[in-house]
Formats: C-alpha cells, structure tokens, sequence
C-alpha cells in the first residue's frame, strides 16, 4: 500500500475510469455522407494522384493478452486455441480498425480471437453490415490490404504485380492505405500497456472494454493536439521492456516513410497476423464480380502518368 491507498482500490478505479470513457465517447462510422466526403477530401490532399474516393483505411491488429483461463474462453463461447494467433505465436483479440488521414479510429470491432483471419472478422462486423446496405455512396470506399476481398465499397491491391499499371495503382493505394498502420503506431506508442500481453486475470470482455477506451481517448488526444514528452516516453519504455511477460518493439518502417513521408515506428510482431483465409469459408474468398472501382481508380493513376518510384540504391 502506497499514499494509504491499496492496489485493489487502485484496479478498481481503473475500471471506474474505463466504463467512464466508454460512456463518455464513441467510435461509430460515420453516418452523415457530408462527413464521409470530409474524410475522403482530406485523403485526397495527401494522395499523389488525388485519389478522392477513400473514406477510411482499414486492416487488423492483434491484442496481445496471456493464454485466457477455460472459464474465460468458454464465458465467450470457443476454446482457448481461438485465441491463439499462429503467425504471431500469441494469444490475443483480432482488432479490427478504420481510420482517417490523421490517424483517428473511425471504427473498431473485436469480435474475434487473435486465430481470426482479418476477413472473418471484418465480415462479422457491425461496419460489414452497413456496407452491405449501402451506407457508402458509389463513389466512396475503403482502402484495404489484401487480407481483405476486392468489392464496390472495399478497394484492395491487384496482387502478383511487377511493374505497368497496376503496381503504379498499389503504389499509389498504398500511400493511403498505410495511414492505418501509422494509428495503429501512434496508438500503441501512446498506451505502451498493449505491447505487452493484458494479464489472464483481465477477462475477455474487460480487455475489450479497455481497448475501445483507449481508441477514444487517443482521438480526444489528436484532437486536442496532444504530445507525448519525450522523458515520459523514455519511462515508459523502460516499464514496457521490463515486463516479465515480454514485450514487442516499436520498429521504424523505411517503406511507410518513402511511400507516405511520414517517419513513424509500427508493432510489426503485432501486424499481419490475420492476413490469411484458413478460416474463410470459400464463398468469402471468390472475388466479386464488380471490379468496376478498382478499375476506374488504376485506370485514372494511367492517366496521371504516376509511376512506382525506383528504390534507391543504398
């Protein structure tokens, strides 16, 4: 006991202040169209090409916890080992988040175990539904990897591509695209406590509750134009690489800087995890006809002459 106040008490209050800010504030996807377009204009002003049809990035993050109890994962109704992401070699929660060009969550949903391909869990997402009914005027989409499935609301890379007009479309996608990887970045720099694993005795629920907490108050931070002091970053990676459960690193990612020119350091042992279809039921995989945007969109960079720029030689 510290201050006459017992570690208990301490915990307690955390939960007081999470249930607060879950009250508090919201993550929603835009409803209005006027904010859709908003959100697509600012893209635009950052897109090489003037690409104006990206209303929010999107891809997945994992949540690392430790291996939950049997209770817990049968409270949630599936096993442990849905929880265990194999490309990560953790357990954890499938997160999956949308952005804008400043790095703010416009939408969230953690529905599914660290196992989860980014497709599955998409597809069981409230957004998925709204998309599906149409909340996307024709001329808007989001821009996602290939985890995800091309369609008129989902506008993805054409994989295989080296070189011509395609890989000048990825590049170009990509300098939008990649602002999510950026938040996600930003997100997990800002709460140093989800690059390490959320202890077995946080519940399933609790973790979730904790999360979307934190995604609200790291909008209320870039709104508020809120920076982090470098002697409290400094502090906190000391605590962070001393946990006992281990943790992961910040890396920078020369690639993110060249195609967007923003430097910035992403989790990548916490990145990429659902970027495979070995629970995708084989109806979800077949690409849908409609290939009508992603066309016109490559078909547009052809017309502005944009080419992948060479890499340089170090």
């Amino acid at each position: 006991m510290s201050y006459g106040i017992s570690h208990t008490e301490v915990f307690e209050s955390v939960w007081y202040v999470v249930d607060a800010v879950n009250a508090s504030f919201n993550i929603n996807y835009p409803r209005n169209h006027d904010e859709r377009k908003k959100i697509a204009a600012e893209f635009k002003a950052v897109s090489a090409v003037e690409f104006d049809v990206c209303a929010g990035a999107i891809d997945g993050i994992l949540i690392w916890i430790l291996k939950p109890p049997l209770e817990d994962a049968e409270a949630v109704g599936v096993d442990q080992m849905k929880f265990m992401c194999g490309r990560k070699h953790k357990y954890g929660l499938n997160c999956q988040a949308v952005c804008d060009v400043r790095g703010r969550f416009l939408d969230m949903s953690i529905i599914c175990g660290g196992a989860s391909s980014d497709l599955v869990a998409f597809e069981g997402s409230d957004l998925k539904k709204l998309l599906d009914d149409g909340i996307l005027a024709h001329n808007l989409c989001l821009f996602g990897d290939n985890a995800y499935i091309n369609s008129q609301y989902m506008a993805t890379p054409y994989p295989n591509t080296s070189g011509g007009a395609r890989d000048n479309y990825n590049y170009c996608h990509s300098q939008l695209r990649r602002r999510i990887e950026c938040a996600f970045g930003m997100f997990v720099q800002r709460w140093g406590m989800l690059r390490t694993a959320i202890p077995c005795n946080v519940t399933v629920p609790k973790t979730i509750s904790l999360v979307l907490a934190l995604a609200k108050l790291h909008n209320y931070c870039i709104d508020e134009a809120e920076v982090i002091p470098a002697n409290l970053l400094s502090q906190d990676e000391q605590n962070i690489t001393g946990n006992r459960n281990g943790s992961v690193p910040l890396v920078a990612d020369p690639l993110i800087a060249e195609i967007i020119n923003v430097n910035t350091t992403t989790p990548r042992d916490l990145m990429g995890g659902g970027e495979h279809f070995d629970d995708a039921p084989r109806h979800y995989r077949r690409p849908l006809h409609n290939d009508a945007l992603r066309s016109r969109l490559c078909n547009h960079v052809e017309s502005t002459f944009k080419t992948r720029p060479r890499r340089r030689e170090p």
